[in-house]
């Protein structure tokens, strides 16, 4: 391609190096490495690292070099997303790493903005937001990628960031170790670059989440996939906010909104089923006072919603939000505990692999 970016025409290293693990990634790829290409900010390079898919992203990242050229490294075992970035980051020509999803779009000013923040100097690794539009435009996908930019866009300086677009000194990353890579946090559980904020926090350092620093996501979402997906993520959420002992912390996307949700839902289900069973039809009164405190709690996420995508959306994602999600949370919630108390306290798993 003509227009290459500038450590290609001067042989010199590049400002960025933009490190993507991909497992399964044959349908995303192409438009992943396409929008990076369309970047306004041209030091850098591309390193994807391949974590030994089962589809044919092989021969699709074969096709896709002479247009879009990247550096490639091979995994022949599937060894976890941690242990990608990481090896991608050692591998690094850039000062700045910026970590991507394989179904993660970068928006043209992207790379430039986490340059531009991180050579500021306030803060020693930035992350960047979902959009409030998804790639795939159905219901479950928009309302997925409008909570995450809601939670996500609270502060600038939040809990954490996420390796949907985090960019940080490729000298801090090595020097705090990268991703963790045992089983809990760097491969099953996928929090690690939760993990890897708090770490940055705990040793004093800033991190922040620029105004407009934004990607875009390709969720592909069904209603079973959204559920799915929300099953999981509570499950191994509770387990390392358990560990931590900030299970209450209002936490990105296990928000003070969303917790509030949760066990106010589950709740109305126990009194509804008590009000019903028993007959004490005044049961219900408590049940319309929680259901009160839960929209009061979501407000802001509501008024998002219905700002941005008009209000026969908004009752949709109100009913999905209020009556379906809190349930899959909930059981998630409850599987981690259950999967904490075995796994990390009885059986010590988590302390073994930390120590190793």
């Amino acid at each position: 391609m003509s227009d290459t970016v500038k450590s290609k025409q001067t042989g010199n290293a590049p400002a960025v190096s933009v490190v993507i693990p991909v497992y399964n990634g044959a349908r995303t790829m192409p438009l992943v490495l396409e929008a990076v290409y369309r970047s306004t900010f041209r030091d850098f390079e591309v390193v994807i690292v391949h974590d030994c898919s089962t589809d044919n992203t092989r021969e699709v990242l074969n096709g896709l070099r002479q247009r879009f050229p990247f550096r490639l490294i091979e995994f022949p075992e599937n060894r976890g997303v941690s242990k990608a970035r990481n090896a991608g980051a050692a591998e690094a020509r850039g000062e700045i790493v910026l970590f991507i999803d394989a179904d993660c779009l970068v928006l043209p000013d992207t790379i430039g903005l986490c340059v531009e923040e991180l050579r500021r100097g306030v803060n020693i690794a930035v992350g960047g937001a979902y959009t409030k539009n998804a790639w795939d435009d159905d219901f479950f996908s928009n309302f997925q990628s409008l909570y995450i930019h809601h939670v996500e866009t609270k502060t600038e300086h939040p809990d954490y960031l996420a390796t949907h677009c985090m960019a940080i000194w490729k000298k801090t990353f090595l020097e705090f170790g990268g991703f963790k890579e045992d089983y809990f946090i760097g491969h099953a559980a996928s929090v690690e670059d939760v993990e890897l904020s708090h770490r940055l926090k705990a040793a004093g350092h800033s991190i922040g989440r620029p105004h407009g620093l934004e990607v875009q996501h390709m969720f592909g979402y069904s209603l079973s996939r959204s559920i799915k997906n929300a099953i999981k993520k509570s499950k191994y959420w509770t387990m390392y906010s358990l560990h931590n002992k900030d299970v209450t912390k209002d936490s990105g996307a296990a928000s003070h909104e969303l917790k509030v949700n949760v066990s106010t839902q589950s709740l109305n289900v126990v009194l509804a089923a008590a009000a019903l069973a028993l007959r004490m039809w005044w049961l219900f009164v408590p049940v319309g006072l929680l259901y009160s405190l839960n929209t009061g709690a979501s407000y802001r996420l509501f008024r998002t919603i219905r700002r941005e995508r008009g209000w026969v959306f908004l009752l949709k994602a109100m009913a999905y939000y209020q009556f379906v999600y809190p349930a899959a949370v909930a059981y998630g919630s409850f599987m981690g505990t259950l999967k904490f108390f075995w796994e990390v306290k009885l059986l010590k798993r988590y302390t073994e692999a930390e120590a190793s």
